[in-house]
């Protein structure tokens, strides 16, 4: 819990320190561990169209987290056929969500790793990253209160899109790589 309070911490301090990006702007680099415990980069993405989403792999709330997931699956199944595109969900909880964790949860939801990483980061990390986007988590009563942002970046890793909240669809997210692969 010591290490969610400090993800608080800094998410909250971030977000006054932190200025959101816009569409357009281009997203800054960042170190990020995947599923493998191996350090990767968010520039390794440029030149490909990316749409990231922030989760946690404990979400009890359907809509949320799991909605996000369900999203992302439906969109690796519909655009298979499509190239030149990358799905990352990026966990917000490291203290439970371990690179293990991580790769259990893909594999349950039947993330081709070729096309859908999942990744987690250092507090500091992750509540820069978050605060570019306008994500906000918060520990409330040991439970983890969040909002809910989507991005879009472009194959020359500029902002495209932000989907806030849970009422965009596949379809939408869909359109919005197809856009940005160009």
């Amino acid at each position: 819990m010591k290490l969610l309070s400090c993800l608080v911490m800094c998410t909250v301090l971030a977000m006054s320190e932190v200025a959101a990006l816009t569409t357009g702007d281009s997203v800054p680099d960042c170190t990020l561990t995947d599923t493998n415990g191996r350090e990767m980069k968010l520039c390794q993405f440029k030149g490909q169209a990316l749409a990231l989403t922030f989760i946690f792999t404990r979400c009890p709330l359907k809509d949320y987290c799991p909605r996000m997931t369900a999203h992302f699956a439906a969109v690796q199944r519909d655009m298979s056929a499509d190239q030149n595109w990358h799905l990352l969900s990026v966990s917000f909880d490291p203290e439970h969500d371990t690179p293990e964790k991580l790769l259990a949860y893909a594999r349950a939801h039947g993330a081709d790793s070729s096309r859908w990483t999942f990744a987690t980061a250092r507090p500091d990390v992750l509540s820069r990253l978050g605060a570019w986007f306008g994500l906000e988590v918060r520990s409330k009563d040991g439970m983890i209160d969040h909002n809910l942002r989507t991005v879009v970046i472009d194959a020359e890793g500029r902002v495209q899109h932000v989907f806030e909240g849970n009422a965009w669809t596949p379809q939408e997210l869909a359109w919005e790589l197809k856009k940005a692969m160009r």
